[in-house]
């Protein structure tokens, strides 16, 4: 250590030594008090150390053990309340999906392009006010959305997933609350500038789908329109829609969403086990 240091500190004057080099008596118990101090000074760091280390575990295995308390079909939800997280936008929103179930023919094939993502949002901006007040009740958000086209610009749709607070009941509900058709339940569409969806709003959507998932705390939902920004109002009919396959395709892309989610979590569940 260099000069000035322990050493400095602890040096004893000349006067107060005796033959020897031995400290005085007085000394001898000033010093010794030091020590002590000293001591009990780094015995509270050590046992503090030692509780903080304890509360620390002890904050880990909390959330865990309150889980596994939990019903088994309760802790998948919860475990699925955050596992959206870990999957990647690739796997729940393909930058292509082809299907054939979304062609106006039987057998067809059909093309859908991603051309958007959405920055997540919370469920009174994503969906219509009913929607949103039926979700709302049990928690709602956030809402993970991408925009798609087909593979003649012709179509144009709003994909999905809205992650809820739900537990088993309470989401089976949901699902008896949505499997039919509401137009009061409706999702909101999503523009993406520069895109064949550039004009795609609200007053635009011809054709949606909503479904509350029953074993999972999800709401997958699309919403689809044509790229030439014709309002539904405009539209001749349902002969008009059956020769795009706007429905066909918005009950395709709602069920695309929800099914490469539920795989998803599915697989990172397993992991966990």
């Amino acid at each position: 250590m260099a000069e000035g240091g322990l050493d400095q500190a602890y040096r004893v004057p000349a006067a107060e030594r005796r033959a020897g080099g031995r400290l005085r008596p007085a000394n001898v118990a000033v010093t010794r008090g030091l020590v002590a101090a000293l001591l009990a000074a780094l015995g509270v760091v050590a046992v503090t150390a030692g509780l903080i280390e304890v509360s620390v575990a002890a904050g880990r295995s909390v959330g865990p053990l309150r889980e596994a308390s939990l019903p088994e079909e309760a802790q998948r939800y919860v475990f699925d309340r955050r596992a959206w997280r870990a999957v990647a936008t690739d796997d729940l929103f393909p930058p292509v999906y082809h299907t054939t179930t979304a062609a106006p023919m039987l057998g067809a094939h059909r093309d859908f392009t991603r051309i958007g993502l959405a920055p997540a949002a919370d469920c009174g901006s994503a969906l219509d006010p009913g929607l949103a007040r039926l979700v709302s009740a049990h928690r709602c958000g956030p809402v993970l959305r991408a925009g798609y086209t087909d593979a003649t610009r012709t179509l144009v749709a709003t994909v999905g997933v809205a992650v809820l607070g739900t537990m088993p009941q309470e989401e089976r509900e949901l699902n008896a609350a949505t499997i039919g058709r509401h137009d009061d339940l409706r999702p909101r569409a999503v523009a993406f500038a520069g895109t064949p969806a550039a004009g795609f709003g609200d007053a635009q959507r011809v054709a949606y789908r909503v479904l509350a998932s029953a074993q999972a705390p999800l709401l997958s939902f699309a919403v689809v329109g044509f790229s030439d920004g014709r309002p539904a109002s405009a539209h001749q009919g349902q002969a008009a829609l059956n020769q795009s396959g706007a429905q066909l395709a918005a009950i395709d892309l709602e069920n695309m969403a929800a099914t490469r989610l539920k795989a998803a979590t599915d697989e990172l569940w397993t992991k966990s086990r």
